[in-house]
C-alpha cells in the first residue's frame, strides 16, 4: 500500500488506525515508517526532515511527492494560456505580471531545479523572476483586480502600495517558515539581480558576485541548500555563483512573467 492506502486503512480499521495498548504506532503507521526507512535514500532523508506533529503516514507521503515531476499547480494573473503540460506555463502578452508555482514543498535538504526559458523573440526583453516562495495561496481571499491591481508577483510585494497583499500573505505564516525573514527570492532574468522580500518593511534588489542576465531563451538552473540557507544560480549548465543566503523554512519553486515566454520546470541535479 501507497501512503493514501495506508492512510484510508487506519480511517476504516480501529485494528490498524489505532495504537494498541503499549505501542508507540498503530500498525498503519508503522507499515509507513518500515516503508519510508527501507526505501529512502539518504538524500531523501536529508531532504525531509520529520515535523514533531507529523505522522509516518504523512512523511511517507511527502517522500513519495519529492519523487514525482515537478509541475506548475497554482496559477495567478491573466497572462497565462490554458495549459498545455503542467510542467509549463506560457505568457502570452505584456499586460501585467502573472504567477506560476510548483506545488512541491522543500523542507530541508538540497534541492535543484532546472527552468527552460523559451522566448517568443529573443529581442523581447526577459521580465521573467525565477525562484522561491512561501507556502502560501496568491488568491485565496486575495483579488487580482483589486488587491493585486492585476499585477500578480510574490517578489514585488511593497506593504506601502499593495499593503492589503502584503498582510494576506504575511497572515498565512506557519511554525513551519522558520525564523528567516527571506519570503521570497528570485533571479531576475532582465538584469540578473536577486530580488527579495519579508512582504512587510524589508526587500531588496541588488547585484552579485558572478551575476549575468538571461538576454535570449535559456536554461536557468536554482539550486536551494536548505542546510546552508542558500539560493545559488546556473545560467546553461554554469554556476554563476550563490546568489543570497539566509533562507530557511518552507520553500516552493515559482515564476512570475510579463512578457511573451514559455517557461517549463523540472527536478535534476546540480551541474559540477
Amino acid at each position: 500500500l501507497d501512503a493514501n492506502g495506508l492512510a484510508q486503512l487506519g480511517r476504516t480499521s480501529a485494528r490498524f488506525g489505532i495504537p494498541r495498548f503499549g505501542q508507540e504506532r498503530s500498525l498503519a503507521n508503522e507499515a509507513a515508517r518500515q516503508r519510508f526507512r527501507e526505501s529512502a535514500t539518504d538524500e531523501e532523508g536529508s531532504r525531509l526532515p520529520k515535523y514533531d506533529d507529523e505522522s509516518d503516514v504523512g512523511l511517507l507521503r511527502a517522500l513519495e511527492q519529492l519523487r514525482q515531476p515537478l509541475c506548475f499547480d497554482q496559477l495567478a494573473g491573466r497572462g497565462f494560456r490554458p495549459q498545455e503540460h503542467p510542467a509549463s506555463v506560457t505568457c502570452a502578452t505584456y499586460e501585467g505580471w502573472s504567477t506560476a508555482v510548483s506545488g512541491h514543498v522543500m523542507r530541508g535538504g538540497r534541492h535543484f531545479v532546472g527552468f527552460e526559458v523559451k522566448k517568443e523573440r529573443d529581442e523581447l526583453l526577459p521580465y521573467i523572476n525565477l525562484g522561491v516562495v512561501r507556502t502560501v495561496s496568491l488568491t485565496d481571499g486575495i483579488d487580482v483586480k483589486a488587491d493585486w491591481r492585476g499585477e500578480v508577483n510574490p517578489v514585488i510585494v511593497p506593504s506601502r502600495y499593495t499593503p492589503a497583499v502584503a498582510e494576506k500573505l504575511r497572515s498565512q505564516r506557519s511554525s513551519k517558515w522558520g525564523e528567516s525573514s527571506v519570503h521570497c527570492c528570485s533571479y531576475y532574468c532582465d538584469s540578473g539581480r536577486c530580488l527579495w522580500t519579508d512582504w512587510d518593511n524589508e526587500k531588496g534588489s541588488f547585484d552579485w558576485r558572478g551575476q549575468e542576465r538571461l538576454s535570449g531563451s535559456g536554461t536557468v538552473g536554482l539550486l536551494l541548500d536548505l542546510d546552508e540557507g542558500t539560493l545559488s544560480v546556473f545560467k546553461n549548465g554554469r554556476r554563476l555563483g550563490t546568489m543570497k543566503d539566509g533562507l530557511g523554512g518552507e520553500y516552493c519553486w515559482f515564476v512570475a512573467v510579463a512578457s511573451p515566454c514559455t517557461t517549463s520546470i523540472s527536478r535534476g541535479r546540480a551541474p559540477n
